[in-house]
């Protein structure tokens, strides 16, 4: 089974499409602060924030977690510059969460989706 932390936002929700389109489960573990319900079709759903570890842990008892794709980390530049506070709290802090609960639940296997803002403004699109 695969957690989707993030798994209600867009890239997040596709990913869980291929994912089920390939045979995977997959619980998607979401805060809905930029996700939508509506976009969850395929596995369980549990709204929660990275920021609950005790809930996050309780998803880890609950299912056979065996990877985990990170999708929660906030990823605007201009937003990080008026609140870094808000950026550390969730890309830093919930990450390192996210990676206890990996640890106490022996889960050894995450992929961490960087941010668009990685390529920069792009000079044409799609982006080669």
């Amino acid at each position: 089974m695969i957690l989707i932390a993030g798994g209600a936002g867009y890239i997040g929700s596709h990913a869980n499409k291929v994912l089920h389109n390939s045979g995977y489960e997959s619980v998607v573990y979401d805060n809905l602060s930029t996700g939508n319900i509506e976009a969850v079709k395929w596995g369980q759903f549990i709204e929660g924030d990275l920021g609950d570890i005790s809930n996050l842990a309780l998803v880890f008892e609950n299912y056979p977690i065996e990877a985990v794709i990170h999708f929660a980390a906030s990823a605007y530049v201009g937003e990080s510059v008026i609140d870094p506070e808000a950026y550390y709290i969730n890309n830093v802090a919930n990450t390192l969460n996210l990676l206890k609960c990996m640890r106490d639940y022996d889960c050894k296997k995450i992929i961490f989706s960087s941010t668009c803002a990685t390529y920069g403004n792009p000079q044409k699109v799609p982006i080669d």
